[in-house]
């Protein structure tokens, strides 16, 4: 083999492995990309994860009888605007029918809390004072309540 033709083979061969280290280059930032987006999005459901809200408020009212309840529920709707609120639900009974039913209230709300701490904030929080007020207005006794922490 003459030498030009082994300059031109070395020449080629140095092209191909420096072309081939610029894809694996490509091919490993594109994978550290990866990975960091991976773990970007593994931080976020931890993070979520940890906002579980174990602790669970139930209160059930007993409402007047000219009780104006879509006021009351917008009344109570405003907790949404606490913090330590998470997945506030509220409405009225729906008879199905089972005699063991509790019918006597008309109006059920539910919310989660992450822990006790957190329940102590809202009980205490203006927003819900207030509705504890306003809530006078609508309520033919006191409500009943039932907490429970989810297993």
């Amino acid at each position: 083999m003459n030498m030009m033709n082994r300059t031109t083979i070395l020449l080629s061969l140095l092209l191909l492995c420096s072309c081939s280290n610029t894809a694996l280059e490509e091919e490993l930032a594109t994978s550290k990309e990866k990975i960091v987006a991976l773990e970007s999005e593994l931080k976020n459901l931890k993070a979520e994860e940890d906002k579980v809200a174990p602790l669970v408020h139930i209160v059930l009212f007993n409402l007047k009888e000219d009780a104006d309840q879509a006021a009351l529920v917008a009344e109570i709707k405003k907790l949404e605007a606490i913090e330590e609120v998470q997945d506030l639900e509220v409405g009225p009974f729906e008879n199905l029918g089972d005699d063991r039913a509790l019918s006597d209230y008309e109006l059920i709300m539910q919310m989660s809390f992450v822990d006790n701490e957190a329940y102590q904030a809202y009980q205490t929080h203006p927003v819900h004072l207030a509705l504890k007020e306003a809530a006078k207005t609508y309520l033919g006794g006191p409500p009943a309540t039932y907490d429970f922490i989810k297993e």
